[in-house]
């Protein structure tokens, strides 16, 4: 693949590269938003838009990054990213309807995503780690062709339970 960054890049390592980026950048407009807003005292400044409009691209851009692997961990910050956008459009932040507590909310949130997204890179391509994976007993066999529902249920239930802890550590 001529995009990765480095020869022999995984594509999950790929998607959560390119989370960093946007997650990184969308927490950059946000502080910066919150300064403009701090600055003027009023969250419907020009400046305080263009910021937080900033932060929906980027975390658009999260969505469209991590969607193109199959991995758990990734496929949970593609979901949180776009929670958190569907959050920004309900307070209506983007159009100066959000008031200052909820600007200081959204910026934990999106620091907490960025957070998270260091630490499912930390799994992803740590070398350590995969040793480790490897060294634990192989969970039980593949199953047979005909329990792919089985499968799909199991994953399912797992990413609900993972979506559940990241919602609980982005609200607190």
């Amino acid at each position: 693949m001529s995009h990765l960054s480095y020869e022999g890049q995984t594509k999950e390592s790929y998607c959560i590269e390119c989370a960093e980026k946007h997650g990184q950048t969308a927490k950059v407009y946000m502080r910066e938003g919150l300064q403009r807003a701090e600055a003027c005292n009023c969250t419907n400044s020009e400046g305080v838009l263009e910021k937080v409009r900033g932060v929906l691209e980027e975390l658009a851009g999260i969505e469209a990054d991590t969607q193109t692997t199959e991995n758990e961990e990734v496929t949970a910050l593609n979901t949180v990213a776009r929670e958190i956008r569907k959050q920004i459009f309900a307070m209506q932040a983007e159009i100066g309807q959000a008031n200052m507590d909820q600007l200081h909310a959204l910026s934990e949130v999106i620091s907490r995503l960025v957070d998270k997204t260091y630490e499912v890179r930390q799994k992803v391509d740590c070398p350590t780690c995969k040793i480790n994976i490897q060294q634990e007993p192989a969970a039980e066999p593949q199953r047979q062709a005909g329990s792919l529902d089985d499968y799909v249920k199991r994953t399912s239930e797992k990413r609900r339970q993972y979506m559940e802890e990241l919602k609980t550590e982005i609200g607190s």
